[in-house]
């Protein structure tokens, strides 16, 4: 994983069309249950995580301050064209 959102996104999508394998065994089946109940607690924290450093982002854009706590954001490149 390159530890992205895009990436945890693509690996639950990922796992949810692994649900949907009508091919499984019931065994199986139950592996990929157990497992998609790990991979959502650990995408759930990760994403909480991320939502917190936009917080910082935006409150260091609105105050010019941000908590010590927090790092300084790195630059990230424009998502579209035209756009800073």
């Amino acid at each position: 994983m390159k530890n992205k959102v895009s990436d945890v996104r693509d690996h639950l999508v990922a796992m949810l069309e692994r649900l949907g394998d009508d091919n499984l065994s019931a065994d199986e089946m139950n592996q990929v249950i157990e497992r998609a109940k790990t991979t959502t607690m650990v995408a759930t924290t990760y994403i909480g995580a991320v939502k917190v450093e936009l917080d910082a982002i935006r409150l260091m854009d609105e105050t010019g301050k941000l908590a010590t706590a927090v790092g300084a954001p790195q630059q990230a490149p424009a998502l579209t064209q035209g756009r800073p």
